[in-house]
């Protein structure tokens, strides 16, 4: 009973969210989409506005944020902001929150008819090296009803303090390969729930794919490619950990979104041995310029 209390406290924020996406008739879901929608949790983030400027840059219609207990509520961060940008408090919910609100957000993405949908952490930035926007990736993939697009971890750069200016201009070291966690596009009537933070469940098992068009099978999380990230369409850079600041702030100070706990490190400074081998200025130099000029538009600037 509470679970759907929680659950009808959130759809009701959801009647304010309009379309203003017209869906072409004459053509199928399977052929083309029309509106795809990205959903994230986020608390204290500070870089929050330049995570939703990137992705509405890239050809997302609708970005709903369910704000988590931040300081600086994000309906006050998000005010004079592009409106295709919904925030939704969900702070009296506890900790343990990612399925949680994963579940809320299939739902949410079918009232608005979204023909696809993707649910990211706050320091996940979907890049595209071959596609031109989102819809021409996911036409390609129009045989899915899933698609798992693999990891790429971005390092400190060995930076102790956070420093001004964009997450993509600051952090350009990675690793070389990808890594084969994945997070996933689905077509929302086609979901039965979520999985984990990874992947939700969906009604045809045999049609989970990577971006590799391989089939995947039982392990709908993880899609091993070892291969380098420029050879590949789309990854996700996973800005993990970010400097020494920020990476307390975020990973060690704050609960984590899936269970609850705290992590536990000895000594912060060991984010310096990770994900730094690679010097890759590919986000930076593609997206920077129209990101900060985005964000001039309504008066924000790093």
């Amino acid at each position: 009973m509470k679970k759907q209390q929680q659950q009808q406290t959130i759809f009701q924020s959801v009647a304010n969210i309009k379309n203003t996406i017209v869906k072409d008739k004459k053509n199928p879901l399977n052929v083309i989409c029309n509106r795809v929608g990205l959903f994230t949790n986020a608390r204290d983030e500070k870089h929050i506005r330049e995570w939703a400027a990137h992705h509405l840059l890239i050809g997302f219609d609708r970005i709903v944020i369910f704000d988590h207990k931040s300081k600086i509520p994000l309906q006050k961060v998000f005010e004079n902001f592009d409106k295709r940008v919904k925030i939704i408090n969900v702070s009296h919910l506890e900790n343990s929150i990612k399925t949680t609100l994963m579940d809320n957000a299939a739902g949410i993405a079918k009232i608005l008819k979204m023909d696809w949908m993707i649910y990211l952490d706050a320091d996940e930035f979907i890049i595209l090296n071959k596609y031109q926007g989102i819809k021409h990736l996911l036409s390609v993939y129009n045989h899915a009803d899933s698609l798992g697009v693999n990891w790429l971890f971005f390092g400190s750069n060995n930076l102790k303090n956070d420093p001004d200016g964009l997450v993509i201009e600051n952090y350009t070291k990675s690793d070389l390969f990808l890594n084969d966690h994945l997070k996933s596009f689905v077509r929302p009537t086609k979901i039965v729930r979520a999985g984990n933070p990874h992947f939700y469940i969906m009604k045809d098992s045999n049609r989970y794919y990577g971006i590799n068009n391989v089939k995947l099978n039982n392990l709908y999380y993880s899609n091993v490619y070892n291969i380098e990230y420029y050879k590949v369409p789309i990854y996700i850079a996973h800005y993990f950990n970010q400097s020494e600041e920020t990476f307390t702030k975020r990973k060690i100070n704050l609960p984590r979104d899936d269970n609850g706990e705290h992590r536990h490190f000895d000594n912060v400074t060991e984010i310096h041995n990770q994900n730094n081998s690679t010097e890759n200025n590919y986000p930076k130099n593609k997206y920077t310029e129209n990101i900060k000029n985005f964000l001039k538009q309504y008066g924000h600037e790093y």
